[in-house]
């Protein structure tokens, strides 16, 4: 057995800033699909982590992604959510900007007061597109996408492309749990036959193959279904991966679906799913297309309860820590190295902080 994560880890402000840079600002941020940001205009924001953050396709076509924040006095560009507009217009003051991040009128104020127009366009963050889904980093200097997704694009290909398949929805939920204890339950299927009843009785155990990727950081599970369980939206193969910190990818034979996992506070987090799906595919594996998002959703719903009730738990100072088993739970071991490499010393827990309830 091995030493799990102290307790603290999973609360303690001063940590969770650490990881906001140490983890986070490095990583690629899944915040939309292209299907969405098709067509010139057309922009996607969020929340993510402390960032306001839009992305926009403009006039030429390109994907840009910028903080939503005016230059003059922080206000905001638009409200979270799809739209579609023919500049940026700040919602405090009206200065206007183009798709592509050029400042184009100041109202009631001489464009000589302000000096130089472009040191006040907006800010750009780095995007970037892979099969279908929409990727920001905050970090110019971490890896590119591709790189950073690792072994995870030769997966991909083994599925037809999101391209090939029907966009469904998107469902989007928070939970009041830290991102780690979301990723330790996702990367693990000890928990299924619990917590996921329905889930557990269409999954053809012994055919489950977990595995580690050093190359992408990720956590893999190739998956077989019977036709028989009680979750009659799932046949065939399968592979679902969790990619550290907070991306997760589920492949199958009729069907995709994304998910990105936003820290939002130590406590707190943001859920954002999209569902594909291949109308003629389905109907081969005998898959009703209807029931896919929402069984998926009743999964998450199932993961965040049991996750908000260790959260709990975890901040209750009556949990002195606790082992994880190689065999049951490798894909948290490996998830769990990967946090102890990125934040080393800073997992070192006061010893008061460790309190008995």
């Amino acid at each position: 057995m091995i030493d799990a994560l102290p307790a603290t880890s999973y609360h303690d402000p001063d940590l969770f800033a650490r990881e906001t840079e140490r983890v986070f600002r490095r990583a690629w941020w899944l915040v939309g699909i292209e299907a969405v940001l098709a067509e010139p205009g057309r922009y996607s924001a969020c929340q993510l982590l402390r960032w306001p953050v839009v992305v926009v396709r403009d006039r030429g076509g390109e994907l840009r992604a910028f903080y939503n924040i005016c230059r003059h006095r922080a206000g905001p560009l638009v409200e979270p959510g799809d739209g579609r507009c023919r500049d940026f217009v700040c919602r405090y003051h009206a200065w206007r900007y183009a798709l592509d991040g050029e400042l184009l009128r100041t109202p009631g104020i001489d464009p000589g007061e302000l000096g130089e127009f472009p040191d006040l366009g907006l800010v750009p963050l780095r995007v970037a597109a892979w099969n279908g889904l929409v990727f920001v980093c905050v970090d110019d200097s971490a890896p590119g996408l591709i790189e950073w997704l690792g072994d995870i694009v030769d997966i991909a290909a083994r599925f037809d492309p999101v391209a090939a398949m029907q966009f469904d929805g998107e469902a989007q939920k928070d939970a009041a749990a830290n991102w780690k204890t979301y990723a330790d339950n996702s990367c693990e299927g000890y928990h299924v036959g619990m917590v996921h009843r329905a889930l557990g009785s269409s999954l053809e155990r012994e055919t489950v193959r977990l595995e580690t990727r050093e190359r992408g950081n990720f956590v893999g599970f190739d998956v077989d279904y019977t036709g028989a369980g009680a979750d009659t939206s799932r046949a065939g193969k399968g592979y679902w991966i969790y990619k550290y910190p907070g991306l997760l990818l589920h492949f199958a034979d009729y069907a995709f679906n994304a998910e990105s996992v936003i820290p939002l506070a130590p406590a707190r987090l943001r859920l954002r799913r999209w569902f594909f799906s291949h109308p003629d595919k389905a109907r081969a594996h005998g898959v009703d297309r209807a029931t896919i998002q929402p069984n998926s959703e009743k999964v998450m719903d199932e993961d965040i309860g049991i996750c908000e009730a260790v959260q709990r738990n975890l901040e209750s100072g009556a949990y002195p820590g606790g082992r994880l088993s190689p065999r049951q739970e490798p894909g948290t071991v490996f998830f769990q190295r990967l946090v102890r490499a990125d934040l080393g010393d800073a997992l070192e827990a006061p010893a008061e902080d460790e309190q008995r309830g």
